[in-house]
């Protein structure tokens, strides 16, 4: 799937769900937390993407709109059917969306993605 497609099949489902966009980069307001969606096409070409996802907390900085690789807890999804992505990601950001679900899951996703060392140290309190 080329990645011009696919942003145009996953804007209105993150629309739908609360996202807005900008560039090829959507963002949530969580309350405690930002959820930003990011669609990065390779620098090799051939249709290549990827799809990054990341939850920025603003008890550890205090930018409005963060990138993902600001983020305090990153992952890497599988590209997928558009609907089935969104889901997942859905999913994922509703499990992270205060600084206590996030820290609590640090240890598992350190395993999967990125998670900063303040989610860290808050998970080991």
């Amino acid at each position: 799937m080329d990645a011009d497609l696919f942003i145009q099949d996953i804007g209105p489902l993150l629309k739908q769900s609360g996202f807005k966009k900008s560039n090829s980069t959507w963002r949530k307001d969580q309350g405690e937390s930002i959820a930003v969606f990011n669609v990065q096409k390779s620098q090799w070409g051939a249709g290549t993407f990827y799809i990054n996802l990341g939850v920025y907390f603003r008890a550890y900085g205090d930018e409005a709109s963060p990138t993902e690789n600001k983020c305090h807890v990153r992952v890497r999804l599988p590209v997928e059917e558009a609907s089935a992505v969104v889901a997942a990601a859905v999913d994922w950001f509703g499990a992270r969306v205060s600084l206590q679900d996030a820290a609590i899951l640090a240890e598992a996703d350190s395993k999967k993605g990125l998670v900063a060392k303040e989610l860290r140290n808050a998970a080991a309190t």
